[in-house]
C-alpha cells in the first residue's frame, strides 16, 4: 500500500509540476527532485516506524 500511494505521488507530483506555465525548466526540475526526495523520507520513515520500532518492542 505504501509504495502505490509513493508512486501515486510521484507521478501526480511530476505532472502537475510539468503542465505550470509559470515557473522555469530549472524551477521544474529541483520541484520534480524534492518531490522525489521527500517521497523517499517518508518511505524510510514508514519503514523505520512499522518495522524497525516494532522488532526492538519484541
Amino acid at each position: 500500500m505504501g509504495y502505490i500511494v509513493g508512486i501515486a505521488v510521484i507521478l501526480f507530483g511530476c505532472k502537475a509540476v510539468s503542465q505550470n506555465p509559470f515557473i522555469s525548466k530549472k524551477q521544474k526540475v529541483l520541484w520534480m527532485l524534492t518531490i522525489v526526495v521527500l517521497n523517499w523520507i517518508g518511505l524510510l520513515w514508514y519503514y523505520y516506524i512499522y518495522y524497525i520500532r516494532n522488532n526492538e518492542e519484541e
